[in-house]
């Protein structure tokens, strides 16, 4: 049976990470810090669970693995379900990281690279990310700046603002810092290089590894992204943020509605980010509350969006 569904998430617990997710969004956790809410994931480290309808209690990657017509046409491309949708909460700063690309990640890793965008949800006042560097070094320049402990001196700091969207392809060194909250969509990938953690030690009372061998591999030194850059404004609210080989992502201002439609082609994911109202589906109705994930099966057809709220969605 094809209807939405809201999902379940994983939440994860990190050093950096704060308490707006439970205390505001409602997200489960036995603890009071939620660094991550993993919202839509097929992936094996932390799969989202379905919570309605006929299928309610059942991991969204064995449904699709099922009916994978539920995923779309596009979808067939891909040895894996190709994305992943997290809410971030960096109460303090993330580790300075990079992330492979395909090439690299499938020849040694068994697993696809990562690119991702960030849409800034909400951030405090001079809040920002790191992403790519000041101007261009080379990988000698970079190794020194590690040893030293210098490697923030050269990277790019970018202050951002509520609704901002930064697309980082894969090899970009990059972090996202304390003060934000961000609804990041990626590749369903889990590999990430970190390349400099601030000597933070973890829970163990250990130092975090670095992976600065593999970073180096992957590195590009050039690379400078800035906010906003892949931006399109498709009107009536809608704004196209980023769009790549996985992913298409947008912002769409509900007020107060939004007709859509998910065909054959693709699954739709909605994650509220702002607000509440609720998808009018055939003859049902079903409430969308603030950091809810719906994911829309190919073939759902059309659908409303009613009442005032920021949806963002994704699909291939």
């Amino acid at each position: 049976m094809i209807y939405p569904m809201k999902l379940k998430p994983t939440t994860k617990d990190y050093v950096w990470g704060g308490s707006r997710l439970k205390r505001e969004w409602n997200k489960p956790s036995s603890g009071d810090v939620i660094a991550e809410s993993w919202e839509l994931s097929c992936h094996n480290d932390g799969m989202s669970v379905i919570e309605n309808g006929e299928y309610a209690g059942m991991p969204l990657g064995e449904l699709l693995a099922h009916m994978p017509l539920y995923k779309g046409e596009k979808c067939g491309q891909f040895e894996f379900f190709p994305i992943l949708i997290k809410l971030i909460d960096a109460k303090t700063n993330l580790s300075i990281q990079v992330h492979p690309s395909d090439e690299y990640a499938l020849a040694n890793e068994g697993q696809y690279g990562k690119s991702e965008m960030w849409y800034v949800v909400d951030a405090e006042e001079g809040a920002g990310v790191y992403c790519g560097f000041k101007r261009a070094v080379s990988k000698e320049e970079l190794e020194e700046a590690l040893k030293g402990g210098t490697i923030l001196s050269l990277l790019n700091f970018i202050p951002v603002k509520k609704g901002d969207s930064i697309y980082i392809p894969s090899g970009t060194v990059h972090a996202i810092c304390g003060g934000l909250l961000i609804c990041e969509v990626q590749q369903n990938s889990s590999l990430t290089y970190r390349l400099y953690d601030y000597d933070r030690v973890g829970k163990d009372g250990k130092k975090r590894e670095l992976h600065i061998e593999k970073a180096m591999k992957v590195v590009n030194v050039s690379a400078v992204t800035a906010p906003n850059e892949n931006v399109v404004e498709e009107g009536g609210g809608v704004r196209r943020l980023a769009s790549c080989k996985y992913f298409t992502v947008r912002e769409i201002k509900v007020d107060p509605e939004y007709k859509g439609s998910v065909g054959q082609d693709c699954f739709l994911s909605i994650t509220c980010t702002q607000g509440d109202g609720v998808l009018l589906w055939q003859d049902s109705e079903y409430k969308i509350a603030l950091g809810d994930t719906l994911f829309l099966p190919a073939g759902l057809g059309d659908f409303t969006l009613r009442g005032e709220m920021t949806v963002i969605t994704a699909c291939v």
